[in-house]
């Protein structure tokens, strides 16, 4: 597990840690554990977001963002 990330989302932080290996161009998904919870980004169409349904669909882009910005990927 990395070292945990900080991402401030809509006024507030977000702490969240990537549970797989170093993030690469040749990853298209990444494991994250977001407040107790495991979650599996993907990329799709070249954005990162969660494949299923859910009220928090703008932050899984957020992070996938800021992901793909630290290890440019």
């Amino acid at each position: 597990m990395s070292q945990p990330l900080r991402l401030t989302f809509q006024n507030s932080d977000v702490m969240f840690a990537i549970l797989n290996k170093k993030p690469s161009i040749n990853h298209q998904k990444i494991e994250i554990l977001l407040e107790g919870e495991t979650f599996e980004l993907e990329k799709e169409n070249g954005r990162w977001g969660y494949e299923k349904p859910s009220e928090k669909r703008e932050l899984f882009t957020a992070i996938g963002n800021v992901i793909a910005l630290r290890y440019r990927i």
